[in-house]
């Protein structure tokens, strides 16, 4: 199946994404026999093992009973229990042990440790047909009963040390997907994610420890140097164009070129270099605009010149304009090709399309949220619009610096410069790509985070005026990130027509009613910006 891609269209930008599921088959699980090696006299007290830790549920730790999701030595049952394990041959403490490994989509398998170690199926999974879990086999074996989804599990912060286990067969097949306890039994089940309260169903039944799934933040790194085949083309019937203006554009050393913005936006941590064909001519001039039409024509015209295109990690085509093609670039989401329809000379189309090789999506922009005095108010009044964010060259920003979520996503900015805040305070902000903490994300509970950023003008690419409201506020962004790492901009002050003036200025206020959060802007200034965020509330502290 062709990978996702995205393009750039003419007057207007667009994501083009393909989706699909893996699937695999029904297998059958045999129930341990003997204890798994070294653990036939594991004591009670025993230490976690190197990697694996605790999932406990709030509801369980609330009403004073045992909260430990576990599994046992003779079934492919799980239920909550005593964390507390009493050794022997059938009570381990490593049937209370869990991972989660990233599969780099959004989703984790949650494996178990004794299952692991029996050589059994490890892997918490669901079924088609009920609301039970069990642990199984890591991967589903297609047809109509098992897939590899019923194995995922997307970790949704809720900001109290909690996260909710969302399942994603369940998900999309529209029904009850989180994993959740009851007060009347030991046996979890998947259901809604939404609790209807009074004296059976509490939220706090879906709520499981946060240390398993939390220790970072999606990432795809891209990083270290990397080579890149650049292509001039031009069909038969046209006459070649100058590829100095392409070259400079992707490979030049100097202002501007996709080369230098990686070098600065990256810290040095990502290099392009690379070669240049020239004069290539494809052939006829194609009807249609199919994109594996022109990469074939492209790898076929490389190869007759002894050069093969997968000795580079991309491939870049300039063609000629062609009126076919609905796009000015398209390029692989995530991957490693980018076709440029004869804008081969813009270096902000080679900087965005770039950015949907790393991943990146198209932005979009969260507008007309209701303001009272000094507080904008983020809650369902607001609307969606497409692009529009000055500072984000995925969603209208030309050439300036990819933002900061993208560049920890690329592995560019360290986990520790990005913080999740999980008490109401006071909380300094650095200026981006230049000192002190990056970015704060606080949690909405719903899979996406609040993303606090601030800029100041850092030329060339981030060419601001020093009286330019984009750096003189706080940028605040809604980010969600899997595979992919989306990012809608929010406009903080929606009373006018422009996102001009999108962030959050000093003494401004924005409540996040999805969150229960808010941040107020105390005061802006060269080192960065001073924070009052509120976790837990939409009344932040006073500066």
């Amino acid at each position: 199946m062709p990978g996702p891609f995205a393009r750039v269209l003419t007057g207007r930008v667009t994501a083009l994404l393909t989706a699909f599921l893996a699937v695999g088959a029904m297998v059958s699980y045999a129930p341990a026999t003997a204890a798994p090696p070294g653990q036939g006299s594991t004591p009670a007290t025993a230490e976690l093992a190197a990697g694996y830790t605790l999932v406990e549920n709030d509801y369980r730790a609330d009403a004073g009973l045992g909260t430990c999701l576990r599994t046992f030595s003779g079934s492919n049952a799980v239920e909550v229990g005593d964390c507390t394990a009493q050794g022997g041959p059938t009570d381990y403490t490593s049937m209370r042990q869990w991972q989660a490994v990233d599969q780099g989509n959004g989703y984790v398998l949650v494996q178990n440790k004794y299952r692991a170690d029996a050589g059994l199926g490890n892997c918490l999974r669901t079924f088609s047909g009920s609301s039970a879990v069990e642990v199984g086999e890591c991967t589903g074996q297609g047809g109509a009963t098992d897939y590899t989804s019923m194995r995922l599990w997307q970790a949704v912060d809720q900001g109290n040390g909690y996260v909710q286990l969302r399942n994603k067969y369940r998900a999309d097949a529209q029904l009850g997907n989180c994993l959740r306890t009851f007060n009347g039994s030991n046996v979890p089940q998947v259901g809604d994610c939404t609790a209807q309260g009074g004296a059976t169903d509490y939220g706090s039944m879906r709520g499981w420890s946060a240390d398993a799934f939390l220790a970072g933040w999606p990432v795809r790194p891209v990083t270290g140097q990397k080579r890149v085949l650049l292509m001039a083309t031009h069909w038969n019937d046209t006459t070649p164009v100058d590829p100095a203006p392409v070259e400079q554009a992707v490979l030049g050393t100097g202002y501007p070129s996709l080369r230098s913005y990686v070098t600065e936006v990256s810290d040095g941590k990502l290099n392009l270099t690379g070669d240049v064909l020239t004069g290539v001519d494809l052939g006829a001039r194609p009807a249609t605009c199919v994109s594996a039409d022109i990469r074939a024509s492209a790898r076929a015209a490389a190869l007759a010149r002894g050069v093969n295109p997968d000795a580079y990690d991309y491939l870049f085509i300039d063609i000629s304009r062609h009126a076919g093609c609905s796009f000015e670039g398209l390029a692989s989401m995530p991957g490693n090709w980018i076709i440029s329809n004869g804008v081969g000379h813009k270096t902000w189309m080679w900087t965005h399309e770039f950015g949907h090789n790393l991943g990146f999506q198209h932005s979009d922009t969260l507008r007309a949220c209701p303001v009272s005095g000094t507080v904008t108010r983020v809650n369902a009044s607001c609307t969606v619009a497409g692009g529009d964010d000055p500072t984000d060259t995925m969603g209208g920003g030309g050439m300036h610096l990819y933002p900061v979520d993208y560049r920890q996503f690329a592995g560019w900015t360290p986990d520790a410069q990005v913080v999740r805040p999980t008490s109401s305070g006071t909380y300094p902000l650095g200026v981006l790509g230049v000192s002190g903490t990056q970015e704060f994300r606080v949690p909405r509970g719903d899979g996406g985070y609040l993303s606090l950023e601030y800029r100041r003008a850092t030329p060339p690419y981030d060419d601001y005026l020093s009286t330019d409201p984009l750096v003189n506020g706080v940028i605040v962004r809604i980010v969600t990130a899997g595979g992919t790492v989306h990012n809608r901009l929010v406009d903080a002050t929606p009373g006018t027509a422009t996102t001009d003036d999108a962030p959050l200025a000093a003494g401004m206020t924005l409540a996040d009613e999805v969150a229960n959060a808010a941040v107020k802007v105390c005061s802006v200034g060269a080192s960065g910006a001073d924070l009052r965020i509120s976790v837990g509330g939409t009344t932040p502290p006073a500066c």
